[in-house]
């Protein structure tokens, strides 16, 4: 199994430069989610677990981005039409030490309106701004933590979008990496969780008629039910094989038991992986 491992401002700023760009490679849920979890970050980052249908799906859209200073972290979902980015939403944490240094950075950028509103049962306000495409900023205070989320893409992403999406932020828990305790066997899986989701990338072998064969199938922002969790490999598959089976999976503190089965008929070729156990550890921050 192989794998790579590895704010007002920054709303406005990001959104004008992804105008300017090609669309760039995206890494997808696990690998954004993956390289944010490795900052070990206290209290864990808020992440989005549903985003607006105009930047779905997330794992094709969703990207890091970048903040001033280095402090907290920035999220970029981001879809490309013909003609660059059409639908753009940005979520930032941390970035501004308090709510009074956001405020005035925004005034400075041009955000005139700060109405008081909820954002996530908490005070916060929505920022506008009207200097070219109408840029929308909710913004309030978690754990002591300043939050935003915006668009400067009204047309495609709008006011009860930024609501709907910031209901579904979660805290991010840990990435996790397992391979096969086999040294001959290539399955393994990659694996984010959040309070409420996992996203699982797994790959498995199987004993076919003649030769070995590799699967893959995975899920991305699955609701848990409490710790445990399953998918059909059927409809979640990876390429064009017509495997099938199951994954469950149980979560604790310290690791992932994923339990696979995947059985089908391959270029004419039976095909089946057995039991399959794979253990996931935490990976080190």
């Amino acid at each position: 199994m192989r794998r790579t491992l590895g704010s007002g401002c920054v709303i406005a700023v990001s959104i004008a430069l992804a105008g300017l760009s090609p669309a760039p490679a995206r890494a997808g849920v696990i690998d954004t989610y993956q390289r944010l979890a490795e900052r070990g970050l206290s209290p864990a980052p808020l992440v989005p677990t549903k985003v607006p249908p105009a930047v779905s799906p997330v794992d094709r859209t969703i990207s890091n981005g970048t903040t001033r200073g280095a402090r907290g972290y920035s999220l970029r979902i981001v879809h490309y039409g013909p003609n660059g980015p059409d639908a753009v939403v940005v979520v930032t944490g941390g970035e501004f030490r308090s709510m009074r240094a956001l405020l005035r950075d925004h005034r400075r950028l041009g955000f005139r309106a700060q109405r008081p509103t909820r954002v996530r049962g908490r005070r916060g306000y929505l920022l506008t701004r009207r200097l070219g495409p109408l840029t929308r900023t909710l913004v309030w205070v978690e754990r002591g933590v300043v939050y935003s989320i915006g668009s400067g893409t009204p047309r495609k992403i709008s006011l009860a979008n930024l609501r709907s999406t910031a209901r579904g932020l979660d805290r991010l828990e840990r990435d996790w990496i397992g391979v096969s305790s086999d040294p001959d066997s290539s399955s393994g899986a990659f694996a984010v969780t959040t309070e409420h989701t996992v996203s699982v990338d797994v790959e498995f072998e199987a004993n076919c008629a003649f030769s070995p064969r590799v699967g893959q199938a995975g899920v991305t922002l699955m609701r848990r039910s409490g710790n445990r969790f399953a998918f059909d490999i059927a409809a979640h598959r990876k390429g064009s094989d017509p495997w099938t089976g199951t994954v469950t999976g149980t979560i604790t503190a310290s690791a992932i038991t994923l339990d696979v089965r995947a059985t089908g008929t391959i270029d004419g070729e039976a095909c089946d992986s057995g039991p399959v156990t794979l253990t996931l550890d935490r990976r080190a921050s």
